[in-house]
């Protein structure tokens, strides 16, 4: 391993700090990191990741894709999420600057800590505070249960479910919003999430 492999590449200048996590930018040794969480089984299901997933999608994701986003090359900011600034990557959050939506997963030895819900909030807390966003959303697909924790802990409130495409298929898509100013009139309850 070189010695700029713990370097941040292209990112936020400056980590956000959370209760339990802190948000960095991504480096190059989170490559093997990223690589085995989205080899996980589920990845296929949840997200919009290729899948199979690859080696050369963890390094374009890492080396490519996140950097660019914090040039202003696309519409996404990406952050590392780790227990302590020098830690291993335990997950990713995003923010998509367009459509005011954060996405994110969590490397399966990171799971059932908590770690997801703080650094939801802590995204969150940055949109509302640094980029003055109004609301921030959130969607899952059906079935994904853990994600739908999250966004609940996290103060989302819940308004039903759409129609969408993933892979292919059309599939239901649960839909959330944090509204910095209350709740919004289309509220609905949470569903059953045991």
């Amino acid at each position: 391993m070189s010695a700029d492999a713990d370097r941040p590449l292209a990112g936020p200048m400056l980590p956000v700090m959370g209760r339990k996590v802190v948000l960095t930018a991504l480096r190059e040794d989170d490559v093997d990191r990223v690589l085995e969480a989205c080899s996980a089984p589920q990845v296929g299901r949840w997200l919009d990741a290729p899948w199979p997933y690859a080696r050369a999608d963890a390094e374009a994701f890492v080396r490519e894709f996140a950097p660019a986003g914090w040039r202003g090359e696309h519409e996404e900011r990406v952050w590392a999420i780790r227990e302590s600034l020098r830690g291993p990557l335990a997950g990713v959050i995003g923010l998509r600057t367009q459509i005011g939506e954060v996405g994110f997963w969590l490397h399966p030895d990171a799971q059932g800590k908590g770690l997801m819900s703080d650094a939801l909030r802590t995204v969150v807390g940055h949109a509302e505070g640094c980029l003055t966003w109004p609301e921030v959303h959130w969607a899952c697909y059906d079935g994904n249960l853990a994600s739908m924790r999250v966004a609940k802990a996290a103060g989302f409130t819940y308004l039903g479910t759409r129609e969408a495409e993933h892979r292919g298929e059309r599939v239901l898509q649960h839909h959330a919003v944090r509204v910095a100013g209350g709740t919004p009139a289309d509220a609905r309850p949470w569903p059953p999430l045991d």
